[in-house]
């Protein structure tokens, strides 16, 4: 079996380490001049916690599992049924693992070019950052939500931030959590704004920002563009977000041809979603890999998140309400706030998204003290597509941390299994006391 895997990145490593510990006989073809680095990473260069040199691609491993190695092989476009070409000629296989990855759009924001602008597209742009923060004082950040509030509170240990986190701002989180992420934003002097930066002015260097009409002053402004799917010339199936529509088993639309990673968008119900994280990369190029090689398992998904923002434990998976809605689900979002009748402090704030047909449970986020020990429970419970009863009804995890015997989540459940059938998106928050 001859697998050819495209993309150098997390889900092409994991794919042709997967294959080739599977029997195949595997081919590597990356665009550049060595397999990308872990960009989930990224801002541990920021904060100290990981220096750059330990971020650069190591190609050794692939080597000595055999797997044949061809850089500055860019594929241009791809024959489904048995090649690829490349500039330098054509590629044949049995298989073919696509793992392109994605690509950073244009940034269209005026006085980019002005000096104490950042544009966090590579490892090196970060490496620029974290050499100048020193000499920042008033910082904007302007980026999509997580990745703009990792930067951002990470820059606010020596700087007073602003963050312009666009227009949606935290709407993918629930109320509770947003409210728990704004609070100690604020109490880290960190400002988030629900709007995207205009314009950066000055005359010699940077200034100030431009957003909707006002000036905010500022001495550096960081910049995380958006991505969008980096896909070579194919007639496979593309998704909603413009990435190759997959299967729990990686399949693309056409047979023997597999996606995993940025590129890629897994098929719910009607529509699709991306699953943009590193975690979900590996484990997707795992599953291609496999089943590129004669295999045959399937990928479970949750694009969980787990993370400390501005000190609030902050966990989530799956997707959220509207987004439920978006690709056609009937789904419907119950909240709840947490609290111990010991010392009525330190609310957990939990939610739970589900479908209203199926009962299958499709997201769930918890924010609050204790919430970072939930995360894998998170995730299981979304990948598996638990239903809301079993969630409600299964027992459940001891967690003296909590001061609790069932766990916010289960409670949610509870609660959303004991109230009338909601009518809207979004069910009101009430507190529940449990000691």
């Amino acid at each position: 079996m001859k697998v050819l895997v495209v993309g150098g990145g997390a889900a092409g490593v994991a794919a042709a380490a997967a294959a080739s510990a599977s029997g195949a006989d595997v081919t590597l073809l990356e665009g550049s001049d060595t397999p990308g680095p872990n960009r989930a990473l990224f801002p541990c260069v920021l904060s100290g916690e990981c220096p750059p040199e330990r971020l650069r691609a190591d190609a050794s491993s692939l080597l000595r599992s055999g797997v044949e190695l061809r850089f500055n092989e860019r594929v241009q476009s791809v024959d489904p049924s048995s090649h690829v070409r490349t500039g330098s000629g054509r590629f044949d296989f049995d298989s073919l693992v696509i793992a392109t990855g994605s690509r950073h759009l244009d940034v269209e924001t005026k006085g980019t070019s002005k000096p104490g602008v950042f544009l966090l597209r590579s490892l090196d742009d970060y490496v620029a950052l974290s050499r100048s923060m020193a000499g920042l004082s008033h910082v904007a950040v302007a980026g999509s939500v997580p990745l703009s509030l990792m930067v951002a509170q990470i820059l606010s240990q020596g700087s007073k931030v602003r963050a312009f986190i666009g227009q949606s701002g935290l709407r993918r989180f629930s109320p509770g959590v947003r409210g728990a992420i704004a609070r100690a934003a604020a109490a880290n002097g960190v400002e988030l704004l629900n709007a995207d930066v205009g314009a950066v002015v000055g005359t010699d260097r940077v200034e100030a920002v431009v957003s909707s009409g006002r000036v905010y002053p500022c001495d550096g402004v960081v910049i995380l563009p958006r991505g969008t799917p980096a896909l070579p010339q194919t007639v496979c199936r593309t998704g909603n977000h413009g990435g190759l529509l997959v299967d729990r088993w990686m399949r693309t639309s056409s047979k023997n041809v597999f996606a995993a990673g940025d590129c890629a968008e897994l098929r719910l119900g009607p529509a699709s979603v991306p699953c943009r994280l590193y975690s979900s990369a590996r484990v997707m190029g795992d599953v291609a890999g496999i089943n590129a090689a004669g295999g045959a398992v399937q990928a479970r998904l949750a694009g969980c998140l787990a993370m400390r923002l501005f000190g609030a434990e902050v966990c989530a998976a799956g997707i959220e309400a509207e987004e439920g809605a978006r690709i056609g689900l009937d789904t419907v979002r119950v909240d709840s706030e947490v609290v111990d009748d010991l010392s009525g402090a330190n609310p957990v704030y939990a939610s739970v998204v589900y479908d209203r047909s199926t009962r299958r449970v499709h997201g769930i986020q918890v924010a609050g003290a204790g919430a970072l020990s939930l995360s894998e429970y998170a995730s299981l419970v979304v990948a598996l597509g638990v239903s809301l009863e079993e969630l409600a009804y299964h027992e459940s995890p001891y967690l003296p941390g909590f001061n609790r015997d069932r766990c916010p989540i289960a409670l949610t459940a509870g609660k959303a299994l004991a109230q009338p059938e909601p009518r809207t998106l979004e069910a009101p928050s009430t507190h529940l006391r449990h000691g």
